[in-house]
């Protein structure tokens, strides 16, 4: 019986797959936004770390020149402040007073590699403590491994009034040549440079970085575990809000399609009934009629006349319970003529019987109604209808259809008694019910407005490209 039948796996099929479907994108739209923030805060992170890591040497590293140059003035005054009795002790000749500021400051050493060296205007080095073998020697020309000229730049400087050279020289500890700072000052009384220096500057500018960045990655890897941990458990939440939503969608759709395959078992057995009750008793009825009717001739009993009316008007009586029954099954107009027509007609109906105005509007686009669309909206406002005339006591009903894209809009109002629709909604209301899980079935949309003495509002919107139903 087409308009009735049900394939429930596949339409099942079709909507748990629609459920699936929606629940992906609902997961991906939940979850990848959290993906593509925690992907820009660590980029961002990245970033700065990396800003940070090159601001940190930069502040860390001029900070430490200059710690090490004012300890490198202190080392100076302190040679400075031993010498300076020498230098004032008028009872030393001059060859005297040199020689004991050279002892002196042979002699004199701070920590693992501090030392102080002493050079004449020319460049010819008269102390140096660690290469003695540079003593006596002019190195004015002297080039360390980058070709700085180191004796003249520390000359020029110290005959400047002092400060800070940076080059490279040999380490004592190590023997290789190491970064070097040295201070330098003129000694003016002969025209001597003195000056010390520190090693390793950049290597413990860059151990302290380096213990700085592991602060700064240690503390960058913990945020990032701890935005992993709650990506893991809004992924962890949504998915159980999902495969809660999706067991509720599940369980109803598996009752939509139990109730309609119900609704199908129960229209079958009423058709059986009337076929059974209404057409067979009149097939035999006219049967006995005819039966009667051919022993009268037989006998010759005009009365046969008679017999044979009747069983014409049984007969005839069984073509329209025939055309009542396939009415029901599904309207001869909706199939020859359409929709529109087959509705005119079910309102023209309806208003001869129960004397309730209609009004109604008719708005689709001219390309025909799919049938699984069309018998949907004929059942539904059939069925609106009959509850109308048996419960509403209403003067006016209005109807209308609208095309909104791909799917039809259909509201049905009455201005009658109405009605509390909590009985609608927990179950009772077989009529409206049936409507509801009609229109659902076929994927669309179904809203019951009614108050008592506010009359009753029906809402319903079916897609045009409905699942067939056949």
């Amino acid at each position: 019986m087409r308009g009735f039948g049900v394939a429930p796996g596949g339409r099942s099929t079709t909507a748990i797959g629609a459920v699936m479907s929606l629940r992906i994108k609902v997961f991906l739209l939940a979850v990848l936004p959290l993906l593509l923030l925690s992907g820009v805060i660590a980029w961002v992170g990245v970033q700065m770390e990396r800003e940070f890591s090159r601001e940190q040497k930069r502040i860390f590293e001029g900070g430490l020149r200059a710690s090490k140059e004012k300890e490198l003035e202190s080392h100076l005054k302190m040679a400075f402040s031993v010498i300076e009795p020498v230098l004032n002790n008028k009872s030393l000749s001059e060859r005297d007073a040199q020689a004991e500021v050279k002892r002196i400051l042979t002699h004199l050493r701070y920590g693992q590699d501090g030392y102080f060296f002493l050079y004449d205007g020319n460049g010819v080095n008269l102390v140096h403590p660690i290469q003695k073998d540079l003593v006596g020697r002019n190195l004015h020309d002297l080039q360390d491994s980058e070709g700085r000229f180191v004796i003249r730049d520390l000359l020029r400087v110290a005959q400047q009034g002092g400060g800070v050279v940076h080059y490279r020289w040999n380490k004592p500890s190590t023997g290789k040549e190491d970064e070097k700072v040295g201070y330098v000052r003129m000694l003016p009384r002969w025209g001597w440079m003195l000056g010390s220096g520190l090693y390793d500057v950049s290597a413990e500018v860059g151990k302290s970085l380096k213990q700085i960045n592991a602060n700064v990655q240690h503390t960058f890897r913990s945020i990032l575990l701890v935005l992993a941990l709650t990506i893991l458990l809004i992924i962890a939440l949504v998915f159980a809000i999902n495969l809660h939503e999706s067991r509720l969608a599940d369980r109803h759709l598996r009752g939509l399609v139990h109730n309609f395959i119900q609704l199908q078992v129960d229209e079958r057995r009423r058709f059986s009934r009337e076929l059974h009750d209404g057409i067979n008793q009149l097939m035999v009825a006219a049967k006995f009629q005819i039966d009667l009717a051919l022993t009268q001739a037989g006998k010759g009993n005009d009365q046969y006349r008679d017999s044979l009316g009747k069983a014409l008007g049984t007969l005839d009586t069984a073509i329209k319970e025939v055309r009542h029954i396939s009415h029901a099954l599904r309207p001869i107009l909706l199939d020859e003529m359409g929709l529109e027509p087959a509705l005119k007609n079910l309102l023209e109906r309806f208003r001869e019987r129960s004397g309730v105005a209609v009004q109604w509007v008719y708005e689709l686009d001219p390309e025909p109604v799919p049938d699984d669309t069309g018998i949907m909206i004929y059942r539904v406002i059939q069925e609106g209808l009959t509850n109308i005339e048996r419960h509403a006591g209403a003067r006016r009903v209005s109807l209308a259809l609208r095309q909104a894209g791909k799917a039809i809009q259909l509201a049905l109002h009455d201005d009658g008694r109405g009605f509390e629709p909590d009985g609608f909604t927990t179950g009772r209301g077989i009529g409206l019910k049936n409507m509801r899980e009609r229109t659902e079935l076929l994927g669309g949309q179904f809203r019951l407005e009614s108050s008592p003495g506010g009359g009753t509002h029906i809402y319903a919107t079916l897609p045009m490209d409905s699942v067939s139903l056949d």
